[in-house]
């Protein structure tokens, strides 16, 4: 059992009081736009400045989002029902005078149409001074946000977060899955999740433990992942690591080893998606070498490389991350360290992304590619309907199915102009409104096969009608037309009548705050 890091009595007051004055929808309106726009640069004092009013919701944005001494009788009103003493007492806040500050981070979070969660963590780097604790407990950041949007959010039985920290994931998992478990290698991590899971109304599985390990013979419907997946020399807490980012597994081991762990805890047509890193040499190819983390037999995989860092720009994303300063000694020294291992060890480069992986009953197909341009959040719904077409192209031949183009498409033309010749169009291309965003290059064939892909006649009725047009032999085009069409639906640009392409979610901001 996983005693919360607050007492529950404490929890179920506080929770009273922030559902009162300090719901996602109030901070916005008590910070405004100009407000919520310095909150998200990070200019805590410019937001500070919006809020200097007495309500209770002002008192509490200044309190625990930005990290302001409120006067003690001030914080008690806002606070009510719970007393002040006994949030100091508890470790809530920190006492001195006649003010108060927050010892903890406590913020409203949410997602679309969803209800107003509240996640404790400890202080982040912008509030708390110099660097992080090794034992910091993050809550809401980038990772995490990145994570939850791609998810996909289907109604499932048994979910599963590993690496929980604060319990981010989770709180998403309990709004579609009937139970959840959560695991940490972190002790003060599930204290923190146990006190969130109290203070939102819901009962997770918590346990303790590396990686895969606290989780061993069991299978999930659905699996989430934000790991240590740093990139280094395998640092620990104490020891020029955190434990929140820091495996202590040296380069890439703790993303392969789950990559590798992984399909084992899915049940059949189960998924699993994590956030990971991987060590690129400077003659490897990165796609080589991450999908020989899987097996050649019983998943598909959906893997995202978004970001490439070369070694000094990746070392101070994370140092920075872990609240150092530049120029100062242990700056000097870590970064040096950092250096000199991806030196020794040929790492040129930092491939960062997102692996989904989906377990099947058949050869193993694993789909690595660049994706570098800002889709549409959330993108869970593309996600999920990647692997049903790719299972659909398993099993058919697009040529003879009743293809129907994504409701979204755009069509350019990029022309030139040539001395003396006009305007020349000189580039074509199909792109996604929304959704994925893909774009690709089209000539005029594609474009005509595109356009009468409206699910009314076969593929290859198109084709030979294109085929008697260029006055070319209706199997040369088949040929040359078919890898076309399996990237096409493989992008989801077009698809099977029967999983006819549909326009996905507006978009939507997670969280609700920066």
């Amino acid at each position: 059992m996983i005693s919360p890091v607050l007492p529950v009595p404490l929890l179920d007051r506080l929770a009273e009081a922030a559902r009162a004055h300090y719901g996602s929808a109030a901070v916005a309106d008590a910070l405004g736009l100009a407000g919520q726009a310095a909150l998200s640069r990070g200019d805590l004092a410019g937001a500070a400045r919006l809020v200097r009013g007495g309500s209770a919701t002002e008192v509490l944005v200044r309190l625990f989002l930005l990290g302001r001494p409120v006067p003690a009788a001030a914080a008690a009103t806002a606070l009510a029902p719970l007393p002040v003493a006994a949030a100091v007492a508890a470790g809530l806040l920190n006492a001195d005078g006649d003010e108060v500050r927050a010892a903890l981070d406590l913020r409203p979070y949410s997602e679309a149409d969803g209800p107003d969660w509240w996640l404790l963590s400890d202080l982040g780097a912008d509030v708390r001074l110099g660097p992080l604790h090794p034992e910091h407990v993050l809550g809401v950041g980038q990772a995490a946000t990145t994570l939850a949007q791609a998810t996909v959010r289907a109604p499932a039985d048994r979910a599963l977060d590993v690496g929980t920290g604060s319990g981010v994931q989770a709180l998403h998992l309990s709004r579609h899955c009937a139970s959840v478990t959560a695991t940490d290698i972190s002790g003060r991590a599930l204290a923190f999740a146990a006190a969130n899971a109290a203070l939102n109304g819901q009962r997770w599985q918590l346990r303790e433990g590396s990686l895969l390990e606290p989780v061993a013979g069991d299978r999930y419907d659905l699996i989430v992942c934000n790991p240590p997946f740093i990139v280094g020399p395998g640092f620990t807490a104490g020891a020029g690591g955190y434990t929140y980012r820091d495996s202590g597994f040296a380069s890439d081991s703790a993303s392969r080893r789950l990559v590798e762990g992984l399909p084992a805890h899915l049940r059949p047509g189960g998924t699993a998606q994590l956030l990971a890193n991987w060590a690129i040499g400077s003659s490897e190819d990165w796609q080589d070498r991450v999908a020989g983390w899987l097996p050649e037999h019983g998943v598909d995989a959906w893997i995202w490389q978004r970001e490439v860092a070369e070694p000094g720009e990746y070392v101070s994303l994370w140092l920075r991350d872990g609240g150092e300063q530049p120029g100062t000694p242990d700056w000097t020294a870590r970064y040096d360290r950092w250096l000199d291992w991806f030196a020794e060890t040929g790492t040129a480069a930092v491939g960062m992304g997102l692996v989904s992986i989906r377990r099947t009953d058949r050869p193993s197909e694993i789909v690595c590619e660049d994706v570098p341009q800002p889709y549409q959040p959330p993108i869970g719904h593309a996600v999920a309907s990647w692997f049903d077409r790719r299972r659909w192209l398993a099993g058919h031949d697009p040529l003879d199915a009743r293809l129907v183009a994504a409701p979204d498409l755009v069509l350019d033309t990029a022309s030139t102009l040539a001395a003396g010749q006009g305007w020349a169009a000189a580039r074509t291309t199909l792109r996604q409104a929304s959704g994925m965003r893909w774009e690709v290059e089209v000539d005029a064939a594609i474009t005509m096969l595109v356009a009468a892909s409206t699910g009314e006649v076969p593929t290859r009725l198109v084709l030979e009608l294109l085929a008697d047009a260029t006055a070319a032999p209706v199997d040369d085009v088949a040929r040359a037309l078919r890898p076309v069409l399996v990237d096409l639906i493989g992008r989801g640009l077009l698809g099977p009548a029967e999983l006819a392409p549909s326009r996905p979610p507006s978009p939507v901001a997670l969280p609700g705050l920066p």
